[in-house]
């Protein structure tokens, strides 16, 4: 597998965006490229990126997070694109594990890890039992996930008007588009659970960002060649 580009959206993730980008360094097998997409943070986010060494990054109006993908992916310089979510960690053979994937699989445009969830640290003991992490289970989802560039391009990018749920609305368009993905049963993704994260947020889950994404891929569903 040739080279390989991580892209990590930020806003506002000062507290945990170190340990992110620690979980990316210390890779068995290295990210050729690293940047840090900052979608308008007003905390320290943009200034512990770039104390980062061989970080590259982008800063941006904050715009959500499918336009943090969208700028990221423009700047993407290698053949291989791996997304990672500011407050959530690889484990150490994460980019290893893909590798042997598509060793395995030469016709592959998609490796799927699985993922476990945590409850961060620095929750208060009062609150933590409010998160329930769920078992170790097949992540499809943007961080336990790589692919080849030019199958983000044959699916189509990201949309930037979703702040939440674009990859929910890529992945349908890209099974649709024909990308092929195969899952490996390692444990690549660590998610992380406290308040006010995208993946724990009951707005998130709930809200009307996510259940656009929904309607889209249900009017694809029903009009015929799209």
């Amino acid at each position: 597998m040739n080279g390989v580009s991580v892209i990590v959206p930020a806003f506002n993730a000062a507290r945990t965006l170190g340990e992110t980008l620690a979980s990316v360094g210390a890779q068995t097998r290295a990210a050729d490229e690293i940047i840090v997409v900052d979608d308008g943070s007003t905390d320290a986010t943009a200034e512990i990126a770039a104390g980062v060494p061989g970080v590259r990054l982008l800063r941006q109006k904050n715009h959500g997070f499918g336009a943090a993908l969208t700028a990221g992916l423009a700047a993407a310089r290698q053949p291989f694109i791996a997304f990672l979510d500011a407050d959530d960690v690889w484990s150490p053979v994460c980019l290893e594990t893909h590798e042997r994937n598509f060793a395995a699989h030469s016709r592959l445009d998609a490796s799927v890890g699985w993922f476990a969830e945590f409850v961060c640290p620095s929750v208060p003991a009062a609150e933590a039992s409010r998160f329930q992490p769920r078992p170790a289970q097949t992540g499809w989802l943007a961080g336990a996930t790589l692919l080849r560039h030019e199958a983000l391009r044959h699916a189509g990018e990201f949309n930037p008007a979703l702040r939440v749920g674009c990859w929910i609305d890529w992945m349908d368009r890209a099974r649709r588009a024909g990308v092929r993905f195969e899952v490996t049963e390692q444990i690549v993704l660590r998610r992380r659970l406290h308040p006010g994260s995208l993946s724990t947020s009951a707005a998130n889950r709930g809200g009307a960002a996510m259940i656009g994404a929904v309607r889209l891929a249900i009017a694809r569903r029903r009009t015929p060649g799209t």
